[in-house]
């Protein structure tokens, strides 16, 4: 009787009417101005980034990234249909302060791993590390903090932006994690 309980919740807990009624509504869509897409509702707001790699975990706070060397990227935002201004390190030197450096001896690795970007909300994307590394893209990839100059409160503090995005899906508001994963090939 208690599995079919826990069943019953489980199932339940997934369901989008319950969703609705317990106030996830992660997959509700704001009205849409004009021909830019559907923003989202902000997101809480990210205090540090933990990244992972082969099984080490690195933290860093807003004040560790305002260290790192900063980088600044024009894109356009087609939720709010705007040119916007984003500062912060390359995704690829936080990646190396948690371990995973580019050189020739690690190219292998770069090009067999994969990046998950989770934010705040849950929303993730899974990048290639070699198109996050300089020595693989023509394009910048930046964990923002700053936003025209400001402190980025509105993407939640820390945010994932790919400025070779053509649109902005793939950036991640509140960034809390950045999770690496090397896919080994058998022989």
């Amino acid at each position: 009787m208690k599995l079919v309980i826990l069943t019953a919740a489980i199932l339940l807990s997934a369901s989008p009417a319950f969703s609705q009624q317990t106030g996830d509504h992660m997959d509700a869509k704001p009205p849409q101005t004009g021909d830019a897409m559907p923003m989202h509702a902000p997101v809480p707001p990210s205090k540090s980034l933990t990244v992972v790699f082969e099984g080490r975990t690195t933290i860093l706070s807003v004040e560790d990234l305002l260290k790192l060397p900063q980088v600044t990227v024009h894109v356009h935002n087609e939720h709010r249909n705007a040119d916007e201004e984003y500062t912060g390190p390359l995704v690829a030197d936080v990646l190396a302060k948690a371990g995973l450096v580019a050189s020739r001896e690690t190219q292998p690795l770069i090009l067999h791993s994969t990046v998950v970007a989770t934010g705040t909300d849950h929303y993730f994307v899974i990048y290639s590390a070699a198109e996050l590394e300089p020595s693989f893209t023509t394009g910048q990839s930046i964990i923002a903090i700053m936003k025209h100059d400001l402190p980025n409160t509105e993407g939640g503090l820390i945010q994932l932006i790919n400025a070779n995005a053509a649109k902005p899906a793939r950036w991640v508001h509140g960034l809390t994690t950045l999770s690496v994963m090397s896919l080994q090939q058998n022989q």
